[in-house]
């Protein structure tokens, strides 16, 4: 069992099961719908799309409202758990698999073949060497004619986290819940995880900041998190 394992099934395993406990948990009309514009030319309808670090499955139902077959995978089994209970739908699958163990998706590759990627602030606490391992499996998955789109927190939002740490109320409450168990973004260069895309085979098609709007209140009420994303696809598939 990886660190991430441990970390994220303790997490998902304390988080209390009503909506927007965790500043992740956000309407898929601000996430998964809204960057359907960003992500839907490049991942192939005729592919399977996983949902890598699907959570409990909120997002991997809504991506599965444009994509025929939609896989669902998690580190922790709590969280696989939760979503198969909470968003276990027709053309929804789930699973656990640990980006840290490259051979679980290469397995998984060869049972369902290439894979469009859909990769949700999975990759900013990686260490620089967890973050070779996790690009490796995400290569494993697309194959040679997958697309891949990303969306992570900055390396600018550690500061950006650590002054709600720092602050009274609902945001410090919500960010402490999280941050007591996982680790805080890696401090690393802005481009790092396109230059580790780029190592394992990934051709980079677009990337700009773009927030990430986490749910911070009872009512909805959002708080702007230093975000960006990533468009990218093996370079086979050219």
């Amino acid at each position: 069992m990886s660190r991430f394992e441990a970390m994220w099934d303790r997490f998902w395993t304390d988080l209390p099961q009503v909506r927007g406990a965790s500043p992740w948990d956000v309407d898929p009309t601000y996430v998964a719908h809204a960057h359907l514009h960003l992500f839907g030319s490049v991942l192939d309808p005729t592919q399977p799309v996983i949902d890598v670090g699907c959570g409990d499955g909120a997002q991997t139902v809504a991506i599965s409202q444009h994509f025929d077959r939609v896989i669902g995978v998690d580190v922790a089994p709590s969280a696989v758990e939760r979503a198969r209970k909470h968003h276990g739908v027709p053309g929804v699958e789930y699973e656990q698999l640990d980006l840290l163990q490259p051979e679980q998706a290469k397995a998984l590759h060869e049972r369902i073949g290439d894979a469009g990627l859909y990769v949700r602030t999975v990759l900013h606490a990686f260490t620089p060497e967890e973050l070779k391992l996790a690009a490796t499996s995400l290569a494993h998955l697309a194959g040679g004619t997958g697309g891949a789109f990303f969306y992570e927190l900055a390396p600018s939002s550690r500061e950006f986290i650590l002054g709600k740490l720092a602050g009274e109320g609902v945001p410090a409450e919500k960010f402490g819940f999280v941050f007591d168990r996982v680790p805080l973004p890696v401090a690393r260069e802005e481009d790092a995880l396109q230059r580790e895309l780029e190592a394992v085979g990934f051709e980079i098609l677009s990337s700009a900041p773009i927030d990430y709007q986490g749910t911070v209140t009872a009512d909805g009420r959002r708080v702007n998190v230093p975000a960006f994303y990533v468009v990218a696809r093996a370079r086979d598939s050219r």
